[in-house]
């Protein structure tokens, strides 16, 4: 940003009375141009009211509903786990040096999703494991997850595995995502009529 643009965005601001006289960017960049800004200028900062915040909040919870409809309760004292979920990518020799599937690492070109639950001290026949096209649900004697899933899946195709020994559930979910990449405008347009 250069002295002619400084002045330009003075006058634009207001920050420059017309009463005065301009200087040339020279006298800017000298020091001898006197800004028309008040100093110290005094700022009023408005404090929101914590207490009207804390009692009402966003939403009821009769308002809020999934869009898989599944409502969770508060009222349930059991521990969310850890979990992370990961996306998983069928690439071969082709993809990874020759490019020839044109895919990236990006979870566009991502085939399943593997959430893993970790639940220490939990045996396998207490844990209930439902999915659904949008969202994980898990139940056990400790710990319950009502987690939503990034995209939709099929929820018949998964694979779960435990391992008893670090106490994780992996869940395996094919994602049900119909991407169609065009590599020519003249597809996208037919596409779009048909």
């Amino acid at each position: 940003m250069n002295a002619n643009d400084m002045v330009n965005l003075m006058q634009v601001l207001g920050a420059h009375n017309e009463d005065e006289t301009t200087c040339a960017p020279s006298e800017i960049q000298a020091g001898k141009y006197k800004s028309s800004a008040k100093p110290n200028m005094q700022v009023a900062v408005k404090k929101a009211d914590d207490k009207k915040a804390a009692e009402k909040p966003i939403w009821d919870d009769t308002e809020f509903k999934a869009q898989s409809g599944v409502i969770t309760k508060e009222e349930d004292d059991r521990a969310v786990p850890e979990y992370e979920i990961l996306f998983q990518q069928n690439v071969g020799a082709e993809d990874v040096y020759l490019n020839l599937g044109q895919r990236d690492g990006s979870s566009d070109h991502c085939t399943h999703i593997i959430i893993k639950i970790t639940l220490p001290n939990t045996k396998m026949k207490d844990i209930s494991l439902d999915v659904l096209e949008d969202r994980l649900m898990l139940q056990g004697p400790k710990h319950r997850l009502n987690a939503a899933l990034p995209y939709k899946v099929k929820k018949d195709s998964g694979d779960a595995k435990w391992d008893a020994l670090k106490g994780i559930l992996a869940v395996t979910l094919p994602i049900n995502q119909k991407v169609k990449y065009y590599t020519k405008m003249e597809e996208l347009m037919t596409s779009k009529d048909d």
